[in-house]
């Protein structure tokens, strides 16, 4: 008999289970399956089971009714559905990877509330010392960007080359219970690792000249970018903390001077990749021909038509047939028809010479002539395998980084006096093939050896560096690492004075006071 309550069957009744298939049909193998594969609770599943016990039991009342001897009663098993997997978290390692750094190229500071206006006004107030306004300034920036490993080295070594020290504190450890006693700008300073070092007041303060010689000068050196995207790492990154300072109004008495900081930024932007460029690809066809059949780098370097090639030697040298072809060319091309009738007259007599040129570092590009349609159309019709070439005006060049040349008084007032220490060779006209025209500028400094023809032509040789418009040499890099040095004749003295003291204890003398020496 069954209750209202909940359905049952007889005791003696033999149960046959069978698993419903999932097509609607029925399985014929019995299917164990493990508590923890079952994705549905027990309630679920035992609802339906209770459902299938009430069918199965008004079978076997019907059964009895007809009277069957032994009845046997047909239950399908509905098993619960197997519940499906949580997605796993991401790890640790690679969560915010997808976030916004704040470097992008329209990133802009969100607005800020009238509660953070007011702090700001107080913290970045006139009246506080400047070095005091920066240094918390650049705490916050580092807090309010996402700085990765390579842009995060490029900004430290930034500030550091503006005399911000940014090694990290020894034995500056702050106490759990003294962070609770500080607000939040207190424990940006207490664990921050940039300072300014407060005998640093007095020193004079440009941001631009800072920007100028740490991009132009001191960074091509240290870090030698090799892709343009490692160029704007560097400037986008110190003109996002200028365009900072600005819009958080952090020194206002220097607003002119960090925008034409945030300005040399863009200027290096664009020339630092072409000098890289200039560099690798130069000093070109024509020059390195030159400087292979009159005297420089290149002499006795081209390639002789039988010798073998070297597979791992990836440099392309020119033989000498190819290199007189170049020069030929570009004098015929380019060249007046003086220099041409000078050249042929020298070539034909054997006599071209090439000398020298001493006490200059390089040149500095002044203006460029790209090939006309006539100088075209000439290397078309008779050299459509040769680069046409143009011309670049330039003037000769001292690096200001190296040291000066040493000379007598007398040698050094008369050097001052021609042409402002560069010698009458002042100006000089190069040639120059397309693909290197378009890497040069006005402004670029070219630090190379160079060389004159006695037919009146002036080419260069192996490219050392390539220096850009603003190129600006400062004396921070020196001071990189430098320590204070420490007073050994005070600290000798003082030990003495504890000797002293030391040995007038044991003789029971008086000990000397060192407080006056």
């Amino acid at each position: 008999m069954t209750t209202d309550s909940e359905p049952s069957l007889p005791r003696d009744l033999p149960l046959r289970l069978k698993k419903a298939d999932s097509h609607g049909g029925e399985a014929g193998k019995p299917i164990v399956t493990a508590v923890e594969d079952i994705g549905e609770s027990v309630d679920e599943a035992g609802e339906r089971n209770r459902q299938v016990l009430n069918e199965a039991s008004s079978d076997v009342n019907e059964n009895e009714h007809q009277g069957e001897g032994q009845q046997t009663a047909e239950v399908e098993l509905v098993l619960p559905e197997p519940k499906k997997k949580k997605r796993s978290k991401k790890p640790k390692s690679k969560r915010g990877k997808n976030k916004p750094t704040g470097f992008e190229e329209y990133y802009v500071d969100p607005p800020i509330t009238l509660q953070e206006h007011q702090e700001e006004k107080e913290i970045y107030d006139v009246s506080r010392p400047l070095l005091h306004r920066i240094e918390l300034a650049i705490l916050r920036f580092q807090k309010k960007r996402r700085i990765e490993t390579e842009r995060r080295e490029v900004f430290l070594k930034y500030l550091a080359y503006g005399g911000v020290d940014v090694s990290p504190r020894m034995f500056g450890g702050v106490d759990n219970r003294d962070l609770q006693e500080m607000d939040k700008d207190e424990i940006l300073v207490a664990t921050g690792q940039a300072s300014i070092d407060r005998d640093r007041i007095d020193l004079p303060i440009d941001f631009d000249a800072v920007v100028r010689g740490y991009l132009t000068s001191f960074f091509p050196y240290f870090f030698n970018p090799d892709t343009e995207d490692m160029v704007k790492l560097a400037t986008v990154t110190i003109r996002n903390f200028l365009t900072y300072l600005l819009y958080h109004d952090v020194c206002p008495e220097y607003k002119e001077n960090i925008d034409q900081a945030r300005t040399s930024c863009d200027i290096a932007g664009k020339e630092l990749w072409k000098n890289q460029q200039f560099t690798a690809k130069g000093p070109g066809d024509f020059n390195t021909a030159c400087s292979a059949l009159f005297g420089g780098y290149f002499y006795d370097m081209y390639a002789v038509e039988d010798e073998w090639e070297n597979p791992k030697d990836e440099a392309t040298r020119m033989n000498s047939a190819v290199a007189r072809k170049v020069v030929k060319f570009a004098i015929a091309g380019a060249g007046s028809d003086e220099q041409a009738g000078q050249f042929q007259a020298l070539a034909n007599a054997d006599s071209l010479r090439a000398t020298h040129v001493k006490d200059i570092d390089g040149f500095e590009v002044i203006s460029l002539n790209v090939p006309d349609a006539d100088t075209l159309a000439f290397y078309g019709v008779h050299a459509s395998d040769l680069q046409p070439v143009g011309r670049v005006h330039a003037r000769a060049y001292r690096d200001p980084g190296k040291p000066r040349i040493d000379l007598s008084p007398e040698e050094k007032r008369e050097w001052e006096e021609q042409s402002s220490g560069v010698q009458n060779l002042q100006e000089f006209d190069f040639f120059l093939e397309e693909d290197l025209l378009r890497l040069c500028y006005p402004g670029m400094k070219v630090i190379t050896s160079i060389w004159e023809l006695n037919c009146g032509l002036f080419f260069f040789d192996e490219v050392f560096t390539a220096y850009s418009s603003i190129y600006t040499v400062l004396a921070n890099d020196l001071m990189l690492g430098w320590k204070k040095p420490r007073d050994l004749v005070a600290e000798s003295e003082e030990a003495e004075a504890e000797a002293e003291n030391e040995s007038a204890e044991r003789e029971g003398a008086e000990p000397v006071n060192t407080d006056y020496m």
